[in-house]
């Protein structure tokens, strides 16, 4: 039979108005709960909030500081191998001397011209003994070993003496 021409709603007509009417509902339920949201914490959203947080966190976890020191990595260690020839003395050797010189000029220098850390405290203790070396290695390049050797130790020292402030600074401690 063909019910175009029975009046009254069809049987499924109720079912649909019901989920019209559901579905105008969790609508209106949902912009409520996002109004609430924002009313009660109008900058949760915010940047800042996220600077905050990286802020409160110690710098050995907070993003610009760990670029920097991945940036200074490669430098470190060619600072490291540079000195390696004065901590075992053998700088006396007028042959070698020259080159050995040249390398931890080079090398301390690199670090000293690198851009300062965005945190000044790990700055300052990471680059702690870096100008003792250069004059050493300059010393050492006209040929006073003596005066070299006496700088590179002093700086050595004061990298030593910083390297536990910086390591507990870095972890937050």
């Amino acid at each position: 039979m063909d019910n175009k021409f029975m009046s009254g709603p069809e049987p499924e007509c109720g079912h649909r108005r019901r989920r019209s009417r559901l579905r105008r509902a969790s609508v209106a339920l949902a912009v409520g709960l996002v109004a609430t949201g924002i009313v009660v914490a109008p900058n949760a959203f915010d940047a800042p909030a996220v600077a905050q947080t990286e802020a409160a966190a110690p710098p050995g976890l907070q993003a610009p500081v760990q670029r920097w020191l991945k940036d200074r990595e490669r430098l470190e260690i060619e600072l490291n191998n540079a000195l390696v020839p004065f901590v075992q003395q053998q700088i006396a050797d007028t042959a070698r001397a020259p080159g050995i010189c040249r390398r931890l000029v080079l090398a301390s220098r690199a670090l000293i011209r690198m851009g300062a850390a965005p945190h000044a405290q790990v700055d300052q203790l990471a680059r702690a003994g870096v100008a003792k070396f250069e004059q050493g290695a300059v010393a050492c390049l006209a040929g006073d070993r003596a005066s070299a050797q006496r700088l590179v130790t002093e700086g050595l020292a004061e990298r030593s003496t910083a390297q536990e402030p910086l390591d507990e600074l870095l972890e937050g401690e």
